[in-house]
């Protein structure tokens, strides 16, 4: 159990390149091209390592939105996807100091590096959820966050990060306009961590973590609105119908998006609400109802497939310095129980849901699954949504779960 760490002056200093450029000239960059805002900031005086910094997930940029606005170096956890890729990996490990993470599993190399960074005096930044918000709803990882909170024992910041998803949807490829808040919400010390119990942690977590886009918006009357691209790329997220039960056919256009099957149409509003003719929804309600009609189609028979076949464009192994190309030409059929790829090359592969380890969306809406311990990457094409074959993925969990339980 880890109960203290001394400050090393020398490790956790900040690089070089961080302290000489991104902070002075890319945090400038960001504080105007964001119109970064702050709030709460001057909690964090005296706050200098070894220290823990939560945040939710909902941009790209988020990293550097924090960053910018810190008064110390943060060595982020991320991806480790992107340290097989050239020059993000020199970034991440020279500018950065990055701690790398294999997203949608659980690591213990990484729990022993932020050990490691901690014990140095460092300053360790994570996003509990391990990966962006698709409705700006944050997912629930409470209890996890706060068993971490617990092992450390260190000073542990707690920041929202307000509008980032307004700003530029993890469906879309464009920016809509408005500002980015940044709020510390708390800043909880060794001595309060010693005197709760797990139940009070996840309760201070809950409080101080959880995050809802909408409801940010409509409490503080924020719209964020531009008419030709407000449901830009939505469809990635709107995979299905409730209307007619189809699957694919959602179709996006300036502030609207209809379907191509019964023509039903929703305006995208500056709080991000559907609105129709029959009342307005909003993006993570919509979101839930597409994951209760996932739940039907388990019924189907497993030699019918689920969803229209998949038109895959990038098939990936993965290697331990670089991801190993398999097909860039390829279908993906999806059954109750399996996904097949089927490639050009003559080539298949069946992934079987009880033999997936775990699966998760990473950057370029690329699906990342492990399949009996081995990293497979699968991009589709274009606007083909894969968001439906991860929820489909925890959906099954879900109900297997509940059958254990």
């Amino acid at each position: 159990m880890l109960t203290c760490f001394k400050r090393d002056n020398t490790m956790a200093k900040m690089p070089p390149a961080m302290k000489y450029f991104l902070v002075p000239f890319y945090g400038t960059y960001l504080k105007l091209r964001f119109g970064l805002k702050t709030e709460g900031f001057e909690a964090l005086e005296g706050i200098d390592g070894p220290a823990l910094v939560f945040a939710n997930h909902v941009h790209t940029l988020d990293p550097f939105f924090i960053s910018a606005r810190f008064p110390n170096h943060i060595r982020w956890v991320a991806g480790a996807y992107l340290f097989k890729m050239k020059v993000p990996s020199f970034l991440l490990r020279h500018w950065v100091q990055a701690i790398p993470k294999a997203q949608g599993k659980s690591d213990i190399e990484t729990i022993k590096d932020i050990s490691s960074a901690l014990k140095g005096g460092g300053i360790v930044g994570l996003f509990p959820e391990g990966t962006r918000t698709w409705d700006g709803k944050m997912m629930d990882i409470t209890s996890a966050t706060a068993k971490l909170v617990r092992l450390f024992k260190v000073p542990t910041v707690f920041i929202n990060i307000e509008g980032g998803f307004s700003k530029k949807p993890r469906w879309s490829h464009t920016e809509r306009k408005g500002k980015v808040y940044l709020k510390v919400k708390r800043v909880l010390y060794p001595d309060e961590i010693k005197a709760s119990n797990i139940t009070d942690l996840i309760k201070i977590v809950s409080e101080n973590l959880t995050f809802d886009n909408t409801l940010w918006q409509k409490e503080n009357h924020i719209e964020y609105y531009d008419e030709k691209k407000q449901a830009d790329g939505i469809e990635r997220l709107l995979y299905a119908c409730p209307s007619c039960g189809s699957f694919e056919t959602m179709q996006s256009n300036r502030d609207r998006v209809s379907c191509s099957s019964c023509k039903k149409e929703y305006k995208v509003n500056g709080y991000f609400d559907l609105v129709s003719k029959d009342g307005s929804i909003s993006l993570s309600e919509y979101h839930e109802t597409e994951r209760k009609m996932l739940l039907s189609l388990l019924e189907k028979k497993s030699d019918e497939e689920i969803f229209p076949p998949g038109n895959g464009i990038l098939f990936q192994t993965g290697g331990k310095r670089r991801n190993e190309l398999i097909s860039k030409d390829f279908k993906l059929h999806c059954y109750s129980d399996r996904m097949i790829i089927s490639c050009k090359e003559a080539m298949e592969y069946v992934f079987p849901f009880s033999e997936i380890d775990s699966m998760i969306i990473c950057a370029k809406y690329t699906i990342e699954l492990y399949h009996m311990g081995k990293l497979f990457r699968i991009r589709l094409k274009g606007m083909e949504s894969t968001l439906k074959y991860q929820d489909l993925f925890f959906e099954i969990q879900k109900l297997n779960k509940e059958k254990d339980d």
